[in-house]
């Protein structure tokens, strides 16, 4: 409806100049160029007025929508993206294309293919070829052969050389509590041990290594895959090893890892991607670890306050880890082959010593659980003085 003061006259109302209009709403005939511009302008006021109304009402629309609801870091990062509209944007604009000649179009993707090919060159150069600068995430790829031989093959002087003494870096002991009086928990015969994490947490991207090298001692993996920690969380990129659909066999102890979420963020708003920091689901928890997490992941058994969460881990219901092993940082700027490579080639500097003297105290855990078997590994001095430090928890 149009605005009161801007209304075209009512039938035989006075117009302005005096006349009166017809039974249909028109100037009567022999008024003159004052009636016609006289319409014309209240025509005029009417075009606007109507686009005013059309204006309002989407107004009073954004206003009756009210606030979106919060989004996720990961979430609110991939939005900016999609509205900066780059390279990195998840939509593209939409736009008719125009019509070229067949010889144009082949010249220009031979010049696009062109700089395509030399950016990849700059971006491996500059990289490294990590892969976890793409805007995305690094996800689960298959760990390869120097990483998966330098965490089976750590020598025993390695470890001996890295010691147990903890510095700044980790490991931090007291994030390790000691449980009293709980029921053993196992697999079969066999003391279990159960990890919860996720890949794109940089805390359990630094716990893993030191994890995975203690339990090599023990046992053998297979499919071990690297990730790395997730973009839009702090320390990002961190390069680390995933437990996603990896396996493990030892014939002391039993080993049970849950990923929950991947490193690769998600637009979403499922209840699954919420769970997750805005990054897509992996897996679920079991009702066996679920129960144990539950039970023991929280102020009752923690140490350090606000340190429970993950990474989680409990070894045999004999001690359990909330929060982070080792800072994060020890890892930046170095690759997965470069972490691995530094455990045989340079034990005593990071970010190798920070890793293996982590393993040694894991180490000595996991021998409080097997009656200190293999003795090849509890008897060593450096795991027997670990052991000693966390007797003392």
């Amino acid at each position: 409806m149009a605005q009161s003061g801007n209304r075209p006259p009512r039938r035989g109302q006075p117009t302005k100049s005096g006349s009166r209009t017809t039974s249909n709403g028109r100037p009567a005939a022999g008024n003159g160029q004052d009636e016609a511009a006289a319409e014309r302008a209240r025509e005029r006021l009417a075009q606007r007025n109507i686009s005013g109304q059309k204006r309002q009402t989407a107004a009073q629309r954004a206003r009756a929508a009210g606030p979106t609801a919060p989004r996720t870091k990961a979430q609110a990062a991939a939005a900016q993206r999609a509205r900066a509209g780059g390279p990195n944007s998840r939509r593209g604009s939409v736009r008719k294309p125009q019509q070229r000649s067949t010889a144009m179009t082949a010249a220009i993707f031979g010049t696009v293919l062109v700089v395509l090919v030399i950016l990849v060159i700059v971006l491996v150069g500059v990289t490294g070829g990590k892969g976890t600068q793409n805007g995305v995430g690094f996800g689960s790829k298959p760990a390869p052969a120097v990483v998966v031989n330098a965490i089976a093959d750590t020598p025993a002087s390695a470890f001996a050389a890295a010691g147990s003494t903890v510095t700044s870096s980790g490991p931090y002991a007291q994030g390790l509590t000691v449980l009293k009086n709980q029921p053993a928990l196992t697999s079969g015969t066999k003391p279990l041990i159960i990890y919860v994490g996720s890949n794109y947490c940089p805390y359990c991207a630094a716990t893993r290594w030191p994890l995975a090298i203690a339990l090599a001692r023990f046992g053998t993996f297979k499919n071990l895959k690297i990730t790395a920690s997730g973009l839009a969380d702090v320390y990002p990129g961190t390069n680390t090893l995933s437990f996603y659909k990896a396996s493990y066999s030892s014939p002391y102890v039993a080993f049970d890892a849950t990923e929950q979420c991947s490193d690769i963020e998600s637009t979403s708003n499922s209840q699954a991607v919420l769970s997750c920091s805005g990054y897509k689901p992996l897996e679920p928890m079991s009702s066996k670890v679920l129960k144990i997490f539950s039970n023991y992941d929280g102020s009752k058994y923690q140490t350090t306050q606000g340190e429970d969460g993950i990474p989680f881990i409990d070894f045999g219901n004999r001690l359990i880890e909330d929060g982070t092993f080792i800072n994060p940082p020890i890892l930046a700027g170095f690759s997965h082959d470069q972490i691995a490579e530094s455990l045989v080639s340079n034990p005593t500097a990071a970010p190798a010593q920070t890793i293996l003297t982590g393993a040694n105290y894991y180490a000595a855990a996991i021998c409080k659980m097997t009656h200190d078997k293999p003795g090849s590994v509890c008897n060593t001095p450096v795991v027997q003085k670990a052991a000693a430090a966390l007797a003392k928890l």
